[in-house]
């Protein structure tokens, strides 16, 4: 598979533009995308706007997969539902053990999605008071790891939030965790007139993301963020 600094340079030159003619357009200095197509391991938050630019998938610029590969991944998580401990025989356990996996959610500008299923971190315990609360069920449950401080300060960096598989239709002002532009991420979601989606930061020092028809065509809701622990 090809680098990300190699596939950046594929696209700029398949679409005909100089590094300083992309740099401008995402307002940029050429020496800093430069320093993109050199390096294998350089990143930037520009990235989803170099690649509508360059008119590529920004999944596939950041990793060399497909959107349909991110599909693929989703329902690899969907199907691998978390390994359960009850700790009674009954119908109704006070207690339910949940594995922590290797999946991390952005709360900043967003990071390549990655799903690490056999990288079983800890085990938490979870009331099954708090299931009961939110009417969700635990094999459709799946915890992960926020990074970045776009949701402080209700989720921190470093956090641990429960994600219900099953719920992904959109409830306004609701928390989700999402797929858009190459980046996995968790926002507060508004519906705006026109079919629009405002994915929400709570730090102001975020700007929103618009998901659109213009724009949305890779968006994918994982699932409803409904508890957190720090």
């Amino acid at each position: 598979m090809s680098s990300q600094s190699e596939r950046l340079k594929e696209a700029r030159l398949k679409a005909g533009l100089s590094q300083k003619q992309v740099a401008e357009a995402v307002g940029m200095k050429q020496p800093s995308y430069n320093y993109l197509e050199k390096n294998d391991k350089g990143g930037s938050a520009k990235l989803p706007e170099i690649a509508k630019v360059l008119n590529v998938d920004p999944y596939w610029l950041r990793t060399g997969k497909t959107t349909s590969d991110v599909d693929a991944d989703l329902k690899k998580l969907l199907e691998n539902s978390p390994v359960l401990e009850l700790d009674s025989n009954g119908e109704d356990p006070d207690r339910i053990w949940i594995d922590l996996v290797n999946i991390r959610f952005s709360c900043g500008d967003g990071e390549s999605i990655e799903f690490h299923y056999d990288d079983v971190l800890a085990r938490r315990e979870i009331p099954a008071s708090i299931f009961k609360k939110h009417n969700v069920k635990p094999e459709n449950t799946k915890l992960a790891l926020a990074t970045g401080d776009s949701q402080e300060p209700y989720v921190c960096n470093g956090d641990e939030f429960a994600i219900d598989l099953s719920d992904t239709e959109i409830r306004d002002g609701e928390f989700y965790a999402v797929y858009f532009e190459g980046e996995a991420m968790l926002k507060q979601v508004f519906k705006e007139q026109g079919k629009k989606l405002i994915l929400h930061s709570l730090n102001p020092k975020y700007k929103d993301k618009v998901v659109s028809s213009d724009n949305g065509v890779g968006f994918r809701v994982i699932g409803r963020q409904f508890y957190r622990a720090g």
